[in-house]
């Protein structure tokens, strides 16, 4: 019992990796076709391996993954190492039993008993998919020890360093081609360390598992097959022989998709034998049999090639009570086609149609397909990593869904069905809203700024009214390259062009706007500059002496104006009338104290009294200090009164005009 623990322990490493660490793998194999890829086996033969797989059991696990391998398409090879290459196996065809017998039979008689150099191994590895494998399969490389590198023998270190620096090249070749390095510590004996082969397998994208019981590894068993073959592991059976000697396990093939059924029969009985019933009711031959199976110590694997559809049967003939576990996996030709329609687009909101096709062994599954098995599609928001499945309904040869989106992120989406037991799934897919870059109405922006003393300091540009979008979408803005200071040129607000007019200069600067995708256009902004104070200035200082001559322009006239005329007064008084005074005009004002000399009081102060010449010689003005009545202003007393030609106007210091001064003015006959 413990050597069938071992034994299946082993078995499962394989399975461990591949259901880890292959779904990219597999994606792309499930529109190839059958599970085709370039794989490298690459398994320690160190000395340490002679404690560690006393029993080769390492063997069996290749021998069972090259038989439930499809028969043909498949790209293999191998590398065995120590500290040094033991063995190599160029990849090639493994197309066939005797193909894969004959690489298992190769690997299993190198011996070694050096130490350990995985840097050199994955190195050859990696060149020989580079150099050999086929270019249109996905690539792997399955990497198996017991431990890390360890080279004792190696005193000056260059046998290390030269290891290490060809564990770096690989990995980095590893990289450039897509290859995963996916490896299995074999801790067998607790002594085992994982670092190494962690740090190679996290490097490349691929996964390490460290292997200590069969039971750890029953889970990742079944997803091994789920994910490699694209289906499920079906459990027939487990149970035990009965009293009759004969366990009779039926199985069904499905009418679509089932390129070859692996039959996988696990018993501790050497002794066992099968037949195996056709589902028209008759069975294969032993030498039929022996051409369908690989048989190894602890498992049978019996594949049927373009299996019938229909009830099939299998029958196992052994000793009673002898335990017998049967599984079956399908190797599959489905393939999914997954086109994207973008059926409608405004704003940030997009819709797209999602349509999957079905094939099988490169021709169009029948319509039936899309009625009776569900179709799902994967929506994964790859900014938040946020999962979204849509169920797809049948149209006519096809399934569909439809999918909205916001935004101009980018959508990871893929289809996936499930036939009978088979699970197949598309490539995935990125879509992204289609986007336009936004415009600049104007590739150069001029800012000509005149500023005076008054001016406000700071010129605000709205960038928004100068930039579009065809998608309406919300636009940033950014300053780039400015020969400006940042304090005295910058965004305020986000989209507000703010500089400081009174000192930032002249100069350019680049102004950047992006829309939500990403896509962006540039313009350039020139800002000039010029300062008008000391022109204000000066419109202010002859504004303010306009002013001054306005309301000084009637004394200026006062004094300049010529009265061109005759002027005739008569001062009266209660002592009666004093002679009159004629005299002529003059320019200026006329003191009237300078040609009247009255002989009695008239109760005016002629001192504070002149006359002026009036507009268009038509007239003249007596102007005085206090103001005094006249006979023509209705009792108003007056500072100015005028007096018209050919006129006499009586000008008094009261009311009743009981004294004062007649005037009459005559003009010059011109």
């Amino acid at each position: 019992m413990e050597r069938i623990k071992k034994a299946v322990s082993i078995l499962l490493l394989f399975a461990a990796i591949w259901a880890a660490g292959f779904p990219a793998v597999t994606a792309a194999a499930a529109t190839a076709g059958v599970n085709h890829m370039n794989v490298v086996f690459v398994l320690d033969g160190s000395g340490s391996m002679y404690t560690t797989d006393k029993e080769k059991l390492r063997f069996e696990a290749l021998e069972l993954f090259l038989g439930l391998s499809a028969e043909s398409g498949n790209s293999m090879g191998a590398v065995v190492f120590d500290d040094g290459i033991l063995f190599t196996q160029d990849l090639a065809p493994m197309n066939g039993k005797e193909a894969k017998s004959a690489l298992s039979a190769k690997v299993r008689g190198v011996s070694g008993n050096g130490d350990t150099d995985i840097g050199s191994a994955i190195y050859k590895a990696v060149q020989m998919l580079k150099d050999s494998g086929n270019p249109d399969l996905p690539s792997a490389i399955i990497l198996l020890s017991d431990g890390n590198t360890d080279l004792p023998k190696d005193k000056s270190g260059k046998q290390l360093e030269a290891s290490g620096r060809r564990k770096a090249e690989a990995i980095d070749h590893a990289r450039e081609q897509g290859i995963s390095i996916h490896s299995v510590c074999l801790n067998a004996n607790g002594k085992a360390k994982k670092e190494e082969l962690q740090e190679i397998s996290d490097a490349t994208g691929g996964t390490c598992v460290e292997v200590k019981k069969a039971s750890d590894l029953k889970e990742v068993f079944r997803q091994f097959y789920n994910i490699i073959y694209s289906t499920k592991t079906i459990h027939l059976v487990d149970t035990k022989i009965p009293k009759s000697g004969e366990l009779r396990v039926p199985f069904s093939i499905p009418v679509i998709g089932v390129k070859e059924a692996n039959i996988i029969i696990h018993t501790l009985n050497a002794q066992t034998t099968y037949s195996l019933f056709h589902p028209d009711g008759y069975a294969f031959t032993k030498a039929e049999l022996e051409r369908m199976a690989i048989q190894a110590k602890t498992f049978t694997v019996i594949k049927i090639e373009e299996p019938d559809p229909g009830e099939w049967e299998l029958v196992v003939r052994g000793a009673r009570r002898d335990q017998v576990k049967v599984d079956m996996v399908y190797n599959t030709d489905l393939s999914i086609q997954l086109e994207e329609t973008l059926v409608q687009s405004e704003g940030n909101r997009a819709v797209w149609e999602l349509a999957a096709q079905v094939s099988n062994e490169g021709e169009a599954a029948p319509q039936e397909v899309y009625q009776q098995y569900p179709f799902q599609v994967q929506v994964t928001d790859q900014a938040t990593g946020e999962k979204t499945k849509l169920e797809m309904a049948p149209d006519g040869g096809r399934c569909v869904a439809q999918l909205e989106t916001e935004g101009y992120g980018d959508f990871r989406v893929q289809a996936f069905c499930e036939i009978h037991d088979m699970k197949v799934k598309s490539d995935a897919k990125l879509i992204q809203k289609p986007n336009t870059a936004p415009e600049w109405k104007q590739e150069k922006i001029v800012i000509e700024k005149k500023y005076h003393l008054f001016s406000k300091s700071l010129f605000t540009l709205d960038l928004k009214t100068l930039a579009s979008d065809a998608e309406d979408d919300g636009l940033s803005f950014a300053v780039t390259d400015s020969q400006f200071p940042k304090e005295e040129v910058f965004l305020q607000d986000g989209s507000v062009l703010a500089c400081k007019i009174k000192t930032c200069g002249d100069g350019s600067l680049t102004v950047t706007v992006t829309d939500q995708a990403g896509a962006s256009a540039q313009a350039e902004v020139q800002i000039r500059t010029v300062s008008v104070t000391g022109r204000i200035l000066l419109i202010l200082a002859l504004a303010a002496l306009l002013a001054v001559l306005i309301v000084l322009f009637p004394v200026i006239r006062s004094y300049l104006t010529v009265v061109r005329g005759t002027v005739q007064i008569l001062t009266y008084g209660e002592e009666g009338t004093d002679p009159p005074v004629t005299f002529d005009g003059e320019k200026g004002r006329m003191l009237l104290s300078r040609y009247v000399h009255p002989a009695q009081d008239i109760g005016m102060r002629l001192e504070k009294c002149y006359l002026t010449a009036g507009e268009k010689n038509g007239c003249i003005y007596f102007v005085s200090a206090q103001g005094y009545y006249s006979d023509r202003d209705g009792g108003q007393r007056k500072k100015k009164i005028r007096v018209d030609a050919g006129m006499e106007t009586q000008i008094s210091g009261d009311l009743d005009f009981t004294n004062g001064i007649r005037i009459t003015y005559m003009p010059y006959q011109e």
